[in-house]
């Protein structure tokens, strides 16, 4: 590529806009995981975290403000990879969020919203 090639490059718009819908559902899914994870750590108790550093944080600083800095981070860094057009991992990391963090906690919520 040459200097001028470069400085008129043009991204696609439909992977773009592609890549937003992508964003969108990575932070959608860190938004509920962050919801349903305080949902079940206060019904639960701490012990039910799976993630040992998060188990940590949070109990050394409350569930709160632990869930609330790890997603800020987590969606921070999703938004670097969103600007930067490193799009496949973004979808990778949306794709493992949902399946390894959401689907579980959606099935320990709902048995106890469903169970007598």
């Amino acid at each position: 590529m040459t200097a001028r090639s470069i400085a008129t490059y043009s991204p696609d718009p439909i992977a773009w806009r592609h890549a937003t819908m992508v964003f969108v559902v990575f932070l959608a899914a860190q938004v509920i995981d962050g919801v349903l994870t305080y949902v079940g750590v206060s019904v639960f108790g701490l012990h039910v975290e799976a993630n040992p550093l998060l188990s940590t944080s949070m109990h050394a600083m409350g569930a709160p403000r632990a869930l609330l800095s790890s997603k800020l981070l987590a969606c921070v860094c999703g938004y670097i990879l969103y600007r930067t057009a490193f799009h496949r991992p973004l979808a990778i990391t949306a794709g493992l969020c949902v399946g390894v963090a959401v689907v579980p906690w959606l099935g320990v919520v709902g048995r106890l919203l469903i169970a007598p």
